[in-house]
């Protein structure tokens, strides 16, 4: 499966209670681009493994500080934390990160072995590239779903 394949994959699995944020002319491709990280590292929308992703990206991936910065700049990821803070709160947010702790070590040490880092910013052409051959050449080492046993958060 080519990494658009699994972008279209990745937006057909949205609940419909969940809306997809598509780039616009202020955001460029930053919303696809970040949307690319949870294919490539394997990872869901829920809170949790977008905590996981945070991981990821952190140790795994080559970006500039401009670039995440704008992603958190945009209207609709500012408003997305604003109700993330509302429905968890800061106490939640510490509860997902203790509870996420061995995992997100296991993330980094697997990140530190990478052969190259992922770019957050990504070439075109790594859309019309197979999932498999991306992570190959990266040395991506997904999480197995028995490596992803967590206790949801409750809400």
């Amino acid at each position: 499966m080519t990494l658009q394949e699994g972008l279209d994959c990745y937006y057909k699995s949205f609940p419909d209670t969940t809306k997809v944020f598509e780039d616009d002319d202020n955001s460029g491709t930053l919303l696809r681009d970040h949307d690319c990280t949870h294919i490539i590292f394997g990872l869901d929308i829920s809170i949790e493994q977008e905590s996981i992703l945070d991981s990821w990206v952190l140790w795994g991936s080559k970006w500039e500080f401009k670039y995440i910065w704008g992603y958190q700049s945009l209207p609709q990821i500012k408003q997305l934390y604003k109700d993330l803070y509302q429905e968890f709160g800061i106490f939640g947010f510490i509860r997902i990160f203790w509870k996420l702790a061995g995992i997100k070590r296991k993330v980094i040490f697997r990140a530190l072995k990478m052969k190259k880092k992922w770019p957050f910013k990504m070439p075109e052409k790594y859309l019309q590239m197979k999932i498999s051959d991306l992570r190959e050449e990266h040395g991506i080492k997904v999480l197995l779903p028995e490596e992803l046993r967590y206790t949801p958060i409750e809400r």
